[in-house]
């Protein structure tokens, strides 16, 4: 015997419904999510795929992303590995780490940016500024915009002087990597040779133009420190600079300062460096959001190598004001030498150590990281805690590697640039 189907219509509760949710508060759930999975639901129709590349949700994933105050800092490394075997030859890499330093994932590089003879020079909302050094023939480095989490880049345009210092035997070059806050637009800020002269590229109007370094009268800026890059905080990008400045008629004083970059008004300005013990190596870095400066090393007047290296820790507490600066650490290292990388947002000081001894007929080694001996136990680069002095040692940076930045995934050139291959 057949069954029949029941002909009455079944309760509206036990009908399957199709939930709708406007438009507008998708898109406000998908601006809080991470950029991967953003990117996946580019492919659920097209209306979405549109939205999600419209400027307008770019900037509003951007800010949210900002705002994640539950957000682990992330850096980016910039490694180069060489083998013992010559007819191998060195591996770049760009790692991505957590603050705590283990491994996330590598960030492929296809060979347009050729890392072998590039560098990372700075960070800004998700958009990595790369350099490739040319030689002496070209006529420029190349500088490219690359979003790692995207996949996309931008070569920026040749720069206005560089076809006339391609032409001399002696330059030298710093470049600065910024965004404004307000626009998050970005600016590539270039100082070029002696007297430094200065040329900004802002990617809205993806040109480049001169930029006058206006400061006092009898004030002429004449070298900037090229390593380590300038540092962006307080929206400006700031160089460690020597300057010399006529105090009489015929009298020249050479001094060192900080000179500046407001992003937002694209003026130059100087600042003096605090009052007190310097030592050979001299940094400015950011620490927990405040402009700091960081000399280590031995006193000036301390010949002995075998005696302990220092370093001094001033934070600039209130910017811009000279008064404000604090001398907030003071920390001795027994029988290492220290190079220093950069700073974590929380204030781990980021040091390359590296162990002396004495040999028998009195010689001082230092032992270094080369080709034949990457990982070593003599040498190792740590964070430091400078308040309580506690050390990790960061066995993912045991490479020979210069190159330290922070690291947020964003959206950014999701609407353009140069989709990479391979």
């Amino acid at each position: 015997m057949s069954e029949t189907r029941d002909p009455r219509p079944q309760p509206r509760s036990l009908r399957q419904r199709k939930i709708h949710l406007p438009h507008d508060v998708v898109l406000n759930i998908l601006t809080r999510l991470p950029v991967k999975s953003v990117l996946r639901f580019r492919c659920v129709c097209k209306p979405w795929g549109s939205s999600i590349a419209s400027p307008n949700f770019i900037s509003t994933h951007l800010n949210n992303t900002k705002n994640d105050d539950d957000q682990d800092q992330t850096f980016l490394i910039q490694t180069r590995i060489q083998y013992n075997t010559r007819k191998i030859p060195i591996i770049s890499k760009v790692l991505c780490c957590d603050r705590t330093f283990d491994w996330l994932f590598e960030y492929p590089t296809p060979s347009v940016f050729d890392l072998n003879m590039s560098r990372m020079v700075g960070s800004c909302n998700g958009l990595v500024c790369l350099i490739r050094h040319g030689n002496r023939s070209s006529t420029s480095d190349s500088i490219y915009l690359w979003n790692p989490s995207i996949r996309k880049f931008k070569r920026l345009p040749d720069s206005c002087l560089s076809q006339y210092f391609s032409n001399s035997q002696d330059y030298w070059v710093s470049t600065g990597f910024a965004c404004q806050s307000k626009t998050n637009d970005y600016k590539v800020v270039k100082l070029w040779c002696t007297p430094v002269v200065a040329e900004v590229y802002t990617l809205s109007s993806d040109s480049w133009r001169r930029a006058e370094i206006s400061l006092k009268s009898n004030v002429v800026v004449t070298y900037i420190d090229i390593i380590p890059d300038p540092q962006f905080v307080s929206g400006a990008l700031h160089w460690l600079a020597y300057h010399t400045e006529s105090e009489r008629e015929g009298e020249f004083v050479d001094r060192m300062m900080i000179l500046s970059f407001d992003v937002d008004n694209e003026e130059f300005g100087e600042m003096a460096l605090p009052d007190g013990d310097k030592l050979h190596e001299r940094s400015l870095f950011v620490f927990k959001g405040n402009l700091a400066f960081i000399t280590y090393g031995y006193p000036e007047n301390d010949d002995d190598i075998m005696s302990d290296s220092q370093c001094f820790i001033w934070v600039m507490r209130e910017y811009g004001v000279h008064e404000s600066w604090n001398k907030l650490f003071s920390i001795r290292f027994e029988n290492v030498d220290i190079s220093f990388y950069g700073c974590t947002e929380h204030g781990e000081l980021l040091l390359d150590k590296r162990v002396k001894e004495e040999s028998e007929d009195g010689e001082i080694k230092i032992h270094y990281c080369n080709e034949s001996t990457i990982l070593s136990n003599d040498t190792a680069i740590v964070s430091l805690d400078p308040k309580t002095l506690h050390e990790k040692d960061l066995i993912i940076l045991r490479y020979v590697t210069n190159i330290v930045t922070t690291f947020k995934e964003s959206l950014v050139f999701l609407d353009g640039a140069t989709k990479l291959s391979g």
